[in-house]
């Protein structure tokens, strides 16, 4: 096939409804141009008289937006077309077009396709039909995406609204419960054992304040903050988090089982950071474990990766739900009868430290029978 009837064959695809002498006539008065990488074809705002079908090469379609310097609308291939605007109007181009390859494109000009839609209405007809029916997808993408955003603002709003009602009700329920038990102290109502007892209230509820709003502000540190790095032990940091977690493991009735490998590497961390992605981790398996006798946190490695495995025994998580446990606030608020309290910030906060260690983490479940998080971080050496 010589370059005529590829060219042909092309615009037989484009243009269908064409019959061959129209496609003839249409390649008759093209011209094939050649254009290296980074030449601007189309420039927005002006007026300009070209219709450009790609032989070879690629395009970027940009436009310009107040407080961006170009916005990348698509890119374009070979069989695709453009300007096609400035063979049926007087418009500025809505788009600056670039070339990001050496490119061959057929050009048509304004004046030569009017030209021969004087020898060929029909050819007219056919070509309006086809850029009208290139602006409806165009414009029915445009507002399919236009309406996905929406609903994602939408939820998203929707999630940020539920986020803030539930921290009121987090922070409103231990707030309240301290300052009744203050209260009470301060009249001088409770005395000896019950005022030990009440302190003891009190301060587990400020740590339970205390709590949440450390979370809440580490989770927007990360996103502002790069952590330093340096070798870290995870067992040791495992171990930290399974103390901190213990004391509430201990009044749910549940036992956790604790193992490490021997001879495991450091890797190279934040040992705050996994400190905190652990014991939230461990948090969850503790919640949503309750009834099911025993944690096990296993910590080892799988050929470059140290590895934290934290499995229970509870209720699991339906497999519905395992796509969106890691978004923030996402929370499960009940099964069947049973409550369970948080804001749904543990998971996603994890899964932020994890990934600024290009690390991973995973879950594997069954609804009733439990669940097994798996954190795997890179190893430094060894």
């Amino acid at each position: 096939m010589d370059e005529n009837e590829k060219l042909l064959a092309m615009l037989q695809d484009l243009f269908p409804m064409l019959e061959d002498e129209e496609l003839k006539a249409l390649l008759r008065v093209s011209r094939r141009r050649t254009y290296p990488p980074d030449t601007i074809l189309c420039h927005e705002g002006e007026m300009e008289d070209t219709f450009y079908i790609i032989c070879d090469g690629e395009v970027r379609v940009t436009k310009h937006l107040e407080g961006k310097e170009h916005l990348l609308l698509q890119h374009h291939g070979p069989g695709e077309f453009f300007g096609e605007m400035a063979l049926i109007e007087e418009q500025p181009r809505a788009a600056t077009v670039r070339t990001v390859a050496e490119s061959t494109f057929l050009e048509i000009s304004k004046e030569d396709f009017e030209a021969l839609l004087q020898q060929s209405p029909g050819l007219a007809l056919a070509i309006v039909r086809k850029v009208t029916a290139r602006l409806r997808d165009a414009d029915q993408r445009a507002i399919a995406e236009l309406r996905l955003k929406n609903a994602q603002l939408e939820e998203q709003q929707r999630l940020r609204s539920e986020f803030l009602t539930t921290v009121a009700h987090e922070l409103r329920t231990p707030l309240t419960t301290a300052k009744g038990y203050l209260q009470l102290a301060s009249k001088g109502l409770v005395q000896g054992e019950q005022l030990q007892q009440t302190l003891e209230t009190v301060l587990k509820n400020v740590e339970t304040v205390v709590h949440l709003v450390n979370n809440i502000l580490f989770l927007q540190e990360l996103d502002l903050i790069t952590p330093d790095f340096e070798p870290v032990s995870l067992a040791e940091v495992a171990m930290e988090a399974l103390q901190a977690i213990r004391p509430k493991a201990d009044e749910a009735g549940l036992e956790i089982r604790f193992s490490v490998e021997p001879g495991l590497p450091p890797i190279l961390g934040d040992a705050e950071g996994l400190r905190r992605a652990l014991m939230a981790l461990m948090d969850n398996a503790v919640k949503f474990g309750q009834g099911g006798g025993e944690i096990i946190v296993h910590v080892g490695r799988t050929d470059n990766m140290a590895q934290v495995q934290i499995t229970d025994h509870g209720v699991g998580i339906p497999a519905e739900f395992l796509d969106k446990i890691f978004e923030p606030f996402t929370r499960r608020e009940r099964i069947g009868d049973r409550l369970f309290g948080g804001i749904g910030l543990g998971l996603p906060l994890a899964q932020h430290v994890v990934q600024l260690h290009k690390g991973e983490i995973r879950v594997e479940s069954e609804e009733g029978k439990g669940s097994t998080f798996t954190v795997q971080i890179p190893i430094t050496s060894g």
